[in-house]
């Protein structure tokens, strides 16, 4: 039995309210389904979810998009079941080191394409994006990317300034382990508990 007989990409979208997350999540497990990858969010009102979940058995596709369906009042929402192969926790999707990058300031047409056509150039993937426009004078636009072993990361900074900064917007590019140490309240609090007290 192929990977992709028993492990499937399951996205919905449907208006936002309570207990969405419970009600898919439910029938996911109740069809003997273990989640291995999931993502969830509102845009616009809109609740959006992609998962990924591996099954006992090899449920037909239909069927499951049909007991997700059942499950939920809304009518009109949209579920989707795309076999897919299961996942590898010994290798990452692209080689590399991951970064977050970050860009905050004013809004402008075209500020997501400009970053995401440097990261193309520079054979950067994406792998979790998201633009927050909080008010029309500022946006944040941050994600986790993978910057291949070959890629003059310096460089890739500069690029990025040099096409944003222009025009108000300040451009951040951290390797994730400095970006957790100086953000993540967790080990800092382990090591304050650790010194000894006077």
């Amino acid at each position: 039995m192929d990977d992709t007989d028993k492990t499937f990409l399951i996205t919905a979208m449907l208006p936002d309210r309570v207990g969405i997350l419970r009600d898919i999540t439910g029938v996911i497990f109740l069809q003997g389904g273990n989640l291995t990858d999931l993502r969830q969010t509102i845009i616009g009102g809109v609740f959006s979810l992609s998962c990924v979940a591996e099954f006992k058995g090899a449920p037909d596709p239909a069927k499951l998009r049909a007991a997700i369906a059942a499950d939920l009042p809304e009518k009109d929402a949209q579920v989707c079941i795309m076999p897919c192969a299961a996942a590898t926790f010994d290798a990452p999707s692209a080689v590399g080191e991951r970064y977050v990058a970050a860009v905050s300031g004013p809004d402008r047409p075209g500020r997501v394409h400009a970053i995401a056509e440097i990261f193309a150039a520079h054979g950067v993937n994406v792998e979790d994006w998201r633009h927050d426009l909080s008010d029309r004078d500022h946006a944040l636009t941050i994600g986790i990317v993978t910057v291949p072993d070959a890629c003059d990361v310096r460089r890739l900074q500069r690029e990025l300034s040099g096409k944003l900064e222009p025009f108000g917007m300040a451009v951040s590019l951290r390797h994730e382990n400095i970006f957790r140490a100086t953000n993540e309240v967790g080990p800092i609090d382990a090591l304050m508990k650790a010194v000894p007290r006077e």
